[in-house]
C-alpha cells in the first residue's frame, strides 16, 4: 500500500511521486474509516488524480476546508460516530463543498439505502467489492461532468458581468438620452413661449382666447380617443392657432368678422397659411402647422384656406374650429357683441355636419351646458355708467394689451375713477362687462 501522510485537516494524501502537473490534477477525496478500503482506492486513483483520505467524518469537513479542494468526494456510508449520511448532509452547509459531486461508496445494496443517499444529494453509488475500472470509469465520468458544469458556470458569470456591463453602458446612454430629449423639450416650450408672446404682443385678447381654447381643445382630443402626443399637438397649435394674426393692422384686429369688408375680410383669411409658414420653420412644429394651417376649413368644404372637408380636414383643426369659434362668439370677438355661453352654443349647433365636425360638437356639448349653468348674468357698461357694488365679469384690458382690473373685481369709488380716467386716456370706451346687481358691502 502506498504510504500516506497526514494534512493539515486531519485527512491523509496519497504521495504519487508525479511533481510535474501536479497542480492541474484533480483531486479526490476518500474518506472511509477503514484503512484497507483506502489503501485501495489510493492505489486505483494514484496514477491519474491527486488523492486525500480521511477516515473520519469530522476529518472529512474539515478537509474539503483547506487546499488542495476536491473535485470529487467518495464517500463511505458505514462509519462510525457520524455516517456518510450525515457526513452528506453536514457538506451541504459548507461553502467550499457545495459544488463538489459526492459518489457514496457501500456494501448496503438495497433500494432503501439508494434512494435515501440520492434524495440527500449523492450522484452516484459504488458497491463493495470495488472493480478498479469500474471505479475508474465512475470517477471519470463524475470529474468530467463537474468540469462541465464548472465551464458552464463559468461562462454563465462572463455572460452575466457582459450584460451587467452592456446594461451599464445602456444606462449612460439612455441617461445621455435624457438629458439631450430634456434639452430640447426644453428648447421647444422656449420656442412656443417665444411665438406664443410674439402674438400676445398684438393684444393680450390673443393669448387669452387661446389659453382658453388650447384647455378645452385638448379635453375633447383626449375624449376622441386621441393619443397623449396627438392631444399634445393639438393642445400647442390650439395655443399657436392665431399666430398668423401678428401681421394684422390694428384696426383690423380690433374689428369683429361679421363687421370686416371685403378687404378686411381678404386679408383675415391669410392668417391661418400665414401662421403655418411661421411654424414650418421649426422641424418640431411641422404637425402643428397643418393644424393651424386649416383650422378654418368647414366640415362642408367651403371654409379656407384649401376647401378641405370631413375627415380630410386634420382632427386638430376640426376641433379647435369649434372650440375657437364657441370662444369667439361668448367674447364677441365673431358678432362684436358678446354671446351668452348658451347663445353661443346655440350658433355652433346650427353649423353641426355643415360648418363643423358633428361628433366634436357633441364633446363641446357638456362643456357648454355647464359654462350656462354657471353664467353670470352681465351687462356691457362704460366707465362712467359703473356704479359701486358692481362685480366686474371679465377683465379689463387697456387697448394696448395690458391688464386693467381683473374679473370679480368688487367696484369702488377709487376703481370707478381710475378707469373713466382709463377711458379718456385711450380715447375711447373700455370693454367693461359687470353684473346687473350690486354686490352689498
Amino acid at each position: 500500500m502506498a504510504s500516506r501522510t497526514s494534512d493539515a485537516a486531519g485527512a491523509m494524501t496519497a504521495p504519487d511521486g508525479h511533481a510535474d502537473g501536479e497542480a492541474t490534477r484533480k483531486t479526490v477525496l476518500i474518506v472511509d474509516d477503514e484503512p484497507a478500503n483506502l489503501a485501495l482506492l489510493t492505489q486505483i486513483l494514484q496514477p491519474h488524480y491527486r488523492v486525500r483520505a480521511a477516515r473520519t467524518g469530522e476529518h472529512a469537513l474539515r478537509a474539503v476546508r483547506s487546499a488542495p479542494h476536491p473535485d470529487l468526494i467518495l464517500l463511505d456510508i458505514m462509519m462510525p460516530d457520524m455516517d456518510g449520511y450525515t457526513v452528506l448532509t453536514e457538506l451541504h452547509k459548507v461553502a467550499e463543498a457545495q459544488a463538489v459531486p459526492v459518489v457514496f461508496v457501500t456494501a448496503l445494496s438495497d433500494e432503501v439505502s439508494e434512494e435515501r443517499g440520492l434524495e440527500l444529494g449523492a450522484v452516484d453509488y459504488l458497491s463493495k467489492p470495488l472493480k478498479p475500472g469500474v471505479v475508474l470509469s465512475r470517477v471519470r465520468l463524475h470529474l468530467e461532468l463537474k468540469a462541465a458544469r464548472d465551464a458552464l458556470a463559468d461562462q454563465n458569470n462572463l455572460l452575466s458581468a457582459r450584460v451587467e456591463e452592456r446594461t451599464q453602458a445602456l444606462k449612460g446612454a439612455l441617461s445621455k438620452t435624457e438629458t439631450a430629449h430634456a434639452a430640447l423639450r426644453k428648447t421647444y416650450f422656449g420656442t412656443l413661449l417665444a411665438i406664443g408672446s410674439l402674438a400676445e404682443l398684438r393684444g393680450a385678447q390673443i393669448g387669452e382666447h387661446s389659453r382658453r381654447v388650447a384647455d378645452i381643445a385638448r379635453q375633447i382630443a383626449t375624449q376622441l380617443g386621441q393619443s397623449h402626443l396627438e392631444a399634445q399637438d393639438i393642445f400647442v397649435a390650439a395655443l399657436l392657432h392665431d399666430v398668423g394674426k401678428i401681421g394684422f393692422p390694428d384696426d383690423l384686429l380690433d374689428t369683429p368678422v361679421s363687421a370686416m369688408n371685403s378687404e378686411q375680410l381678404a386679408l383675415y383669411r391669410q392668417h391661418p397659411g400665414a401662421g403655418a409658414t411661421v411654424l414650418t420653420k421649426v422641424d418640431a412644429l411641422n404637425v402643428v402647422a397643418g393644424i393651424v394651417r386649416h383650422h378654418h376649413e368647414y366640415f362642408n368644404g367651403t371654409g379656407f384656406p384649401d376647401g378641405l372637408s370631413g375627415l380630410a380636414i386634420p382632427i386638430g383643426a376640426r376641433i379647435i374650429s369649434v372650440v375657437s369659434d364657441y370662444d369667439a362668439l361668448k367674447t364677441g370677438r365673431l358678432t362684436g357683441q358678446p354671446l351668452s355661453a348658451r347663445q353661443s352654443w346655440a350658433r355652433i349647433l346650427e353649423g353641426r355636419g355643415s360648418r363643423y365636425d358633428p361628433l366634436v360638437v357633441d364633446k363641446l356639448e357638456p362643456i357648454a351646458l355647464q359654462d350656462s349653468k354657471f353664467e353670470v348674468d352681465e351687462i356691457p357698461v362704460s366707465a362712467p355708467h359703473i356704479q359701486e357694488g358692481m362685480l366686474l365679469t371679465r377683465d379689463v384690458h387697456h387697448p394696448d394689451g395690458y391688464l386693467l382690473l381683473a374679473r370679480n373685481t368688487v367696484m369702488t369709488r377709487t376703481l370707478i375713477d381710475q378707469l373713466v380716467a382709463a377711458e379718456k386716456q385711450a380715447g375711447g370706451e373700455l370693454k367693461i362687462f359687470v353684473t346687473r346687481e350690486r354686490i352689498a358691502r
